[in-house]
C-alpha cells in the first residue's frame, strides 16, 4: 500500500495527511506553489478535492486513479459520470460539517433579521441609521421553512426548535412524512405551498439539474413580504438577479448567502449594494472542528478503498457493485 500516491491540491487540516502518510505517499500541492493538479493526475491513486474541478479530461488522464474524496458535501465540481465510466469511486463527507453549516445559517438568520451588519456598516463610517430604521424582529415562535431535510437541514431544525421554539416546515420529495415527523418537521408536499408559510426559508439541497434556479421570481413572489431567504448550499440554486429585484422591490424583507453563481463574486455584484443583503465567501462549513472531521473522513475512506474495502459514503456506488 505504501506505493500508492494521494494528491492533495488544496489546503486541508493536517489530521488527514497524517493518517494517509502511514500507508501512502502524500503529495500536497499547497506546499509546491505553482504546481497544478493536472501535472500529477496520471500518477495519482487518490485525490482529495475541496473546491477545485475534476473534469472529464483530467479523469481520462488518470490511469491509476481509484478514488476521489470530496472534502465537503456538494460534489458538483466533479464529473461523476466520467468518474463512473472510469470505475473511479467518488465519496463525500456528508456528516462532518452539518453542525458548522447549520450554525452559520442560524448566524445569518440572526444577522439579517436583527440588522446587525447594516448597523455595523453605519457606525464604522460615522453615519449610523436612525434607530427607528434598525428595528429587528425576534426568531422566537417564528416558522422555519427548509428546502431539503438532510443532515444540515435536520441539524438546523433542531437548533431552531430548541433555542427559539420555532415551528419547522419543509419541502423535500426524498423524505417521507414519517421520517420528517421524527425530526420534528412537518413535511409540505409542494414547494409552492411551503414558501408562503415560512418566516425564514433556508436552502439545504445540492446543486443538481433539478435544483438549478429553483428559487426565481415566481418563488420569491410566493414568500411573505417580511420573510428572509438564506442560502449556504450552492450558487446557482437562487436566481441572483431575481433575488436582487425582489430585495429592491420589497417582495421579501432580506436575504443572506454564503454561496454565489461565480466564486469569488465580483466586488461590484449588485446584491452587495443592498442593506438588506448579507454575503459571506463560502465559509459556512469552515470551522476548525469540521475541517478536522472532513480531512479525517477523506483519509479513512481512501485507505478503505486501498485495502479493498467498501467506503462508507460513495456517491457512485455502482462502481463498487
Amino acid at each position: 500500500m505504501a506505493s500508492k500516491k494521494v494528491i492533495v491540491p488544496e489546503t486541508i487540516h493536517p489530521a488527514g495527511p497524517e493518517i494517509l502518510k502511514q500507508a501512502a505517499e502524500v503529495i500536497s500541492l499547497p506546499e509546491q506553489p505553482g504546481k497544478p493538479l493536472r501535472e500529477f493526475t496520471d500518477e495519482a491513486h487518490a485525490i482529495i478535492v475541496r473546491l477545485g474541478e475534476i473534469d472529464r479530461e483530467m479523469l481520462e488522464q488518470a490511469k491509476n486513479l481509484m478514488i476521489i474524496a470530496k472534502h465537503g458535501v456538494g460534489y458538483d465540481n466533479i464529473d461523476i459520470e466520467a468518474a463512473t465510466q472510469k470505475k473511479v469511486v467518488v465519496i463525500n463527507t456528508p456528516l462532518d460539517n452539518a453542525e458548522s453549516v447549520a450554525e452559520h445559517d442560524l448566524g445569518l438568520m440572526l444577522a439579517i433579521n436583527k440588522k446587525i451588519v447594516e448597523s455595523d456598516r453605519g457606525i464604522r463610517i460615522g453615519k449610523p441609521k436612525p434607530r427607528k430604521d434598525l428595528v429587528g424582529v425576534e426568531l422566537k415562535d417564528k416558522t422555519l421553512g427548509l428546502i431539503g431535510v438532510g443532515h444540515i437541514g435536520a441539524t438546523l431544525a433542531g437548533q431552531c426548535r430548541a433555542a427559539f421554539n420555532m415551528s419547522v416546515i419543509a419541502y423535500d420529495p426524498y423524505v417521507s412524512k414519517e421520517k420528517a415527523a421524527q425530526m420534528g418537521v412537518t413535511k409540505i408536499e409542494k414547494l409552492d405551498d411551503m414558501l408562503p408559510g415560512a418566516d425564514y426559508v433556508v436552502i439545504c439541497v445540492p446543486l443538481t439539474k433539478e435544483t438549478a434556479n429553483l428559487i426565481g421570481t415566481r418563488e420569491l413572489n410566493l414568500m411573505k413580504p417580511d420573510a428572509f431567504l438564506i442560502n449556504s448550499s450552492r450558487g446557482g440554486i437562487v436566481d441572483e438577479k431575481a433575488l436582487y429585484d425582489s430585495l429592491v422591490e420589497g417582495t421579501i424583507a432580506g436575504a443572506a448567502m454564503d454561496v454565489f453563481l461565480e466564486e469569488p463574486p465580483a466586488t461590484d455584484h449588485p446584491l452587495f449594494s443592498l442593506d438588506n443583503f448579507i454575503g459571506t465567501p463560502h465559509i459556512a462549513g469552515g470551522t476548525t472542528e469540521a475541517m478536522r472531521r472532513m480531512a479525517t473522513t477523506c483519509a479513512e475512506e481512501i485507505l478503505r478503498v486501498f485495502r479493498g474495502e467498501r467506503p462508507k459514503f460513495p456517491i457512485n456506488p455502482e462502481v463498487l457493485d
